[in-house]
């Protein structure tokens, strides 16, 4: 079996309530085999680059090649582009697209679950927490939720819908009911806002529910800190990003002296990333994005080079239907998983791009995880239509 040919589709769904720029790959085997696979570049400013190396991995890496030689094709494409020895999410992103086209691919030829050729199955359901839920706008693109009465009115929704833990950013929108980026040193107002907000939703959803707070790594040290030790009353499941990635001893200066569970790694890429705060300890549970870190291959080295400290796992997700596909594989074989993000609220359009989707499927907080062959996807050919595709190889 070869790979022959792909397909690369730039999908911008339009009623997209989180503003994603989707990267989907496609890739087709002689055999008329197809596999596929998510760059999760989709927020922030990124997705364009990496549609752009995933285009010239395809080319240089993977056409002609046999699809079932995961590890070797990996290998290839780290030491031979360069920029992979360097790192970054746009040369790691293009590489887990592959990654994890390849064992979609592999595990449809084979009949079985991608969870079943990385270990078996370990956990049947998975536990969510549901997030996506207090960023939404208005028709002016200004926030809706804002005051703390008004997050603990939102939050409301997620418990009708039967999730019993949820995240939330209580800092990224201003006191003037404006979307920003914090500073790295907060002014009193905003701590105190923020504080607010949390203990507005603690005491919204009552002491049974696990509430996980997200800081996108904006905090100085000394604020993350001091602001850590304010939320310590209301219990959060973790501490998210409190400070950013860049800087693994200020990751555990925070650690030390805040009494949470800290959170980290959708910015980190590959095992060699993620060594530091694991030998140092410097994070509780570990948050690889799969289709960021280098795909389902190198996010299980790390998920089990994490296991010899004792560190749990918890995949990042924000990005589409495909991607959410391969969290689910890599959930149900690891033995050091502990929950599942999870968006619930980013609209249908999104979720149109696949047969199948999982996003919409959770019951009461949990997943049942699929047994259909490979990733459990497959693309919606009528909505995938609507986008500018690349294809590279013969036309099919």
């Amino acid at each position: 079996m070869r790979i022959t040919s792909a397909e690369i589709y730039d999908a911008r769904p339009k009623d997209n309530k989180q503003g994603l720029d989707l990267v989907l790959l496609r890739l087709w085997t002689d055999e008329g085999l197809y596999g596929l696979g998510e760059v999760a570049l989709a927020y922030g400013t990124g997705s364009a680059a990496g549609l752009a190396m995933l285009k010239q991995l395809v080319e240089r890496f993977v056409i002609g090649a046999d699809p079932f030689r995961i590890e070797e094709l990996w290998f290839a494409q780290f030491r031979r582009t360069f920029w992979a020895l360097g790192g970054g999410p746009v040369v790691y992103g293009g590489m887990s697209a592959i990654d994890e086209a390849l064992w979609d691919i592999k595990g449809k030829a084979l009949g079985v679950p991608v969870y079943e050729l990385l270990g078996g199955l370990v956990n049947e359901r998975v536990r969510l927490y549901a997030n996506g839920w207090s960023n939404i706008q208005g028709p002016d693109g200004r926030p809706l939720i804002s005051t703390p009465a008004e997050y603990a009115q939102a939050v409301q929704r997620v418990i009708a819908d039967g999730y019993d833990a949820l995240k939330f950013d209580p800092f990224y929108i201003n006191a003037d009911r404006r979307r920003w980026t914090p500073t790295p040193i907060l002014s009193k107002e905003m701590l105190d806002l923020a504080e607010g907000r949390v203990a507005a939703v603690r005491e919204a959803v009552g002491p049974d529910v696990d509430i996980c707070v997200e800081v996108h790594g904006v905090l100085a040290v000394q604020t993350a800190i001091e602001m850590g030790r304010r939320l310590a009353p209301y219990r959060p499941y973790f501490y998210e990003e409190p400070v950013h990635a860049l800087n693994v001893d200020a990751m555990c200066k925070v650690s030390q002296n805040v009494p949470l569970p800290i959170a980290a790694g959708e910015r980190l890429y590959t095992r060699y990333g993620f060594r530091q705060y694991i030998e140092k300890q410097a994070l509780d549970i570990l948050q690889p994005d799969i289709s960021l870190a280098g795909g389902l291959t190198e996010t299980k080295k790390i998920a089990d080079f994490a296991e010899t400290y004792d560190m749990h796992v918890q995949p990042h997700l924000c990005a589409g239907p495909v991607h959410t596909a391969c969290c689910i594989q890599l959930d149900a074989c690891l033995t050091n998983f502990i929950i599942q993000e999870w968006r619930p609220y980013a609209g249908d359009s999104v979720l149109d791009l696949v047969q199948e989707p999982l996003d919409d499927k959770a019951v009461n907080g949990y997943l049942t995880v699929p047994d259909r062959p490979g990733l459990g996807v497959t693309l919606n050919e009528e909505a995938v239509r609507e986008y500018d595709c690349i294809r590279i190889g013969p036309a099919r």
